[in-house]
């Protein structure tokens, strides 16, 4: 039981390194869809082919990374003696995820924007249906091995499932040698924000944790805290879904030149984010009292001091929804300095910091401060933006729209 336990790190850990190069790659698909609303092929295949590029760039780099240092790499998660040579087995196979996982992750956001909506869902059946049954089929024949291999060879049919959307004469871009450097580094530059999401989310946990460990102890105060911790980041990732539109919508608007097409997008995304927050809020509090189960709180006492927890962090979801669009809002027109701080305010500096200040009363004030963060940090970013710059919270007259 004890090595099922440890070699889970495995995916935990490859997530992590190839973060922040997965969402830069993705961002490259923004670039495209700018470039299509301005009606530019040319451009579109430009970045097109620079993305593929990279891909292959990056994947090759890690694989040689993780290829080099695989025993290194296998005892920094997996040091017991018991479970070293089976997770040495798992990364035998999977250290050459990175080789398709960065084209997939590139064709995975290009045909959702593009609309192959069929690619795309069979392209996840995919990686459900088929990665069960050949981890099933490839696990029995070789251990963990072949369940890594099974991870591979499902993604790479999917992967080609994706590819069969660039044969359609409407969505195909032509590939061509092309690479510019100076645009690789300025688009890179637009996807930092969103891969500093996993630094502040690990800021939040640790400073949180650290301090309810310190004064509450580890059986009812970090059990009863890590619920909330771990709702908040639910909250934060299915918000995405919304920011996925408005990256689509806000570019393919400057690509337009288009004033009326921007405010319309920003009009929907600011409902669909209060919308969604609004949902969420009345979800959490209904599920209040069986969400402590679902993360194995045994203890009556524990579990309801962690339902009373949720229900005064519940409010916060329509914040955390706000502060996502408005910060991505500021990434797509070019204000980078903005995103992070408001990224960082919300997620990790405020939330924390109150969560500490008002966790000097009770337990319970800890998820009052975790609640209090992203409100305050999308006030003091409409202060700071609407008295100090005089302008709009969604000003985009930089960008120089008709």
């Amino acid at each position: 039981m004890q090595s099922k336990k440890d070699i889970r790190f495995f995916p935990i850990f490859l997530a992590a390194t190839m973060g922040t190069i997965l969402e830069i790659i993705a961002t490259l698909v923004d670039e495209i869809v700018r470039a299509e609303g301005a009606g530019d092929q040319k451009k579109m295949s430009e970045i097109f082919s620079q993305t593929m590029l990279l891909c292959g760039l990056c994947g090759v780099g890690l694989t040689l990374i993780y290829v080099l240092f695989t025993p290194q790499l296998v005892r920094f998660v997996a040091d017991d003696p018991a479970v070293y040579d089976n997770a040495l087995n798992y990364f035998k196979a999977m250290r050459f995820y990175p080789l398709v996982d960065m084209f997939d992750t590139f064709l995975f956001t290009y045909v959702l924007y593009r609309g192959g909506f069929v690619q795309f869902y069979i392209g996840i059946f995919i990686r459900i249906v088929v990665n069960s049954l050949l981890s099933y089929l490839l696990g029995s024949a070789m251990g963990l091995m072949g369940i890594g291999l099974a991870s591979i060879i499902s993604l790479l049919l999917a992967l080609m499932v994706k590819l069969t959307f660039l044969l359609t004469k409407k969505h195909g871009l032509k590939f061509r040698w092309y690479f510019n450097s100076r645009e690789a580094l300025l688009i890179a530059r637009l996807g930092l924000p969103e891969s500093a999401l996993f630094i502040f989310i690990v800021i939040l946990e640790m400073a949180v944790n650290s301090f309810t460990l310190k004064n509450y102890g580890a059986a009812v105060g970090v059990a009863s805290v890590a619920v909330v911790i771990n709702i908040f980041e639910f909250v934060l990732y299915l918000s995405e879904g919304i920011s996925e539109y408005e990256i689509v919508a806000v570019n393919n608007s400057i690509g337009q030149i288009s004033s009326k097409s921007m405010d319309h997008a920003i009009g929907v995304t600011l409902r669909a984010a209060v919308t969604e927050g609004a949902a969420l809020v009345v979800l959490i509090l209904l599920a209040a009292n069986v969400l402590p189960e679902a993360f194995d709180i045994d203890d009556p006492e524990t579990a309801r001091l962690a339902a009373v927890m949720l229900r005064i962090f519940a409010p916060t979801a329509v914040f955390i929804c706000l502060s996502r669009v408005t910060a991505i809002f500021y990434q797509y027109t070019r204000r980078i300095p903005r995103t992070l701080i408001l990224f960082g305010l919300s997620i990790a500096v405020l939330p924390a910091g109150f969560g500490i200040l008002f966790g000097q009363l009770s337990l319970e004030g800890i998820a009052f401060g975790m609640a209090l963060g992203p409100a305050a940090a999308l006030a003091l970013m409409y202060g700071y933006v609407h008295i100090i710059k005089k302008e709009k919270l969604f000003d985009y007259t930089l960008m120089q729209l008709e």
